[in-house]
């Protein structure tokens, strides 16, 4: 019997010092967002309807293009229609911004364009777009060995709040 109580108190003492279970593994580190691979529209969005008559163009630029080296942006006007226009549709030009890649290579305000900032058409003498109407913009950016663009299409709300057509 006293064998019983001895091996009973090896056994719980073998067991109240604890097994030592393997480590859990390590939690699985969330997937990383794949790279960029093109330009995006950050705002106004593509496709994107009611937006403000004198938005700030941003985008976002991939990172396989690397520090670029001239970026470009360009306005097209389509007009007021109840439909976007066609994706080959040719728009009005009412501006073209250069010299972007030095000092704003993501956004350009075209109402206020920062200084080293080239910025020619009818939309330099505007306070603002035209309302309920559809606009295209587009940027180019050439990067060391690499050249993205791309084209979003949008279109204004009828007026500003507190203003009229």
């Amino acid at each position: 019997m006293l064998r019983f109580v001895v091996l009973a108190l090896v056994s719980a003492l073998t067991l109240s010092a604890g097994c030592k279970s393997e480590p859990a593994p390590p939690a699985p580190k969330p997937p990383e967002a794949p790279p960029e691979k093109h330009i995006q529209a950050v705002e106004p969005r593509d496709g994107g309807q009611e937006a403000t008559l004198t938005p700030t163009f941003t985008w976002r630029l991939p990172s396989a293009l690397g520090a670029p080296r001239l970026v470009s942006f360009t306005l097209l006007e389509f007009g007021q229609t109840a439909q976007p226009p066609k994706p080959d549709a040719e728009g009005r030009q009412i501006a073209f911004a250069s010299g972007l890649h030095d000092v704003s290579p993501t956004s350009l305000d075209p109402f206020h364009p920062p200084a080293g900032v080239v910025l020619t058409g009818d939309l330099r003498d505007s306070k603002q777009l035209k309302g309920d109407t559809w606009y295209r913009w587009k940027i180019r950016a050439l990067g060391e060995d690499k050249t993205e663009q791309a084209g979003f299409l949008f279109r204004t709300r009828a007026a500003e709040p507190g203003q009229g057509k």
